[in-house]
């Protein structure tokens, strides 16, 4: 069987979309997992396109997606990791963007839609769905104080194995969860036309030697990562924490979310 690139590595995932021979596959993405028609999508811009070396072998690199889709901010991110405060790294992530939109002299009238896109390759929630909508409401009365705040996550690992051809929004995860030849060609012959397109991309990207360097460098990073914030969480000493400060293992912002806890 062939060997294949992961679009859940996330800088393959940037690859795969932010690439301008990636804006159909964003767009039917797009489409799929917000659950908007196709055609109402008039323009997607990716904010952010570029790839530095230095971003691939730099650790607690984010290699999100920041997009306007029509008139509405949409931030996409993979995520590999199980780092504490995940949920509430999501929302500040969120915030800033919903609050650093407005230019001088423009009113709060103007705000755009901030959604996020969150695709996490670890359980979050205790639920069954593998996927889930937050916004802002009033709990006691159900209602929703603002439709400009929708918050996404997709949690890769409640997904079965069961391909249905209706669901898209499950096909896409399904795909970018994709760990082996079988399973994409598996999810090509439901004939859905953007997944089995989306498929060709990846085994393409899988020849494509600069890319398999990419994945391999940014798993080694992604290890790396994972011992760091492991070994911190398990020995629960602030002069490990330091030393990875130090390193520059770890941020100054991570830092200082563990120390406080």
């Amino acid at each position: 069987m062939k060997d294949i690139v992961k679009a859940k590595t996330d800088v393959v995932f940037k690859i795969m979309f932010a690439r301008e021979s990636g804006k159909e596959h964003l767009k039917n993405f797009i489409s799929d997992v917000l659950e908007i028609p196709y055609d109402s999508i008039k323009n997607i811009e990716v904010e952010n396109p570029e790839i530095t070396p230095e971003e691939i072998d730099g650790k607690f690199t984010r290699f999100d997606l920041k997009l306007t889709v029509n008139n509405e901010l949409v931030n996409v991110e993979i995520q590999v990791n199980n780092h504490p405060g995940f949920k509430e790294r999501v929302l500040y992530y969120w915030a800033q963007r919903y609050g650093n939109q407005l230019e001088k002299g423009q009113g709060y009238d103007e705000i755009k839609k901030t959604i996020s896109i969150n695709i996490a390759d670890f359980k979050m929630f205790d639920t069954e769905s593998y996927c889930s909508t937050y916004t802002m409401a009033d709990l006691e009365h159900n209602a929703v104080l603002t439709d400009k705040c929708a918050i996404h996550f997709f949690e890769l690992a409640k997904l079965d194995k069961k391909v249905d051809a209706k669901d898209r929004k499950k096909l896409w995860m399904q795909l970018i969860n994709s760990e082996s030849e079988e399973e994409l060609e598996m999810l090509s012959n439901t004939n859905v036309e953007s997944i089995k397109s989306a498929a060709d991309t990846i085994f393409k990207l899988s020849s494509e030697k600069d890319v398999r360097d990419m994945e391999r460098r940014r798993e080694e990073r992604l290890r790396e990562e994972a011992w760091a914030l492991n070994s911190a969480r398990r020995e629960g000493h602030n002069d490990l924490l330091r030393q990875l400060l130090d390193e520059g293992i770890i941020s100054e912002e991570t830092y200082g979310r563990f120390t406080k806890q």
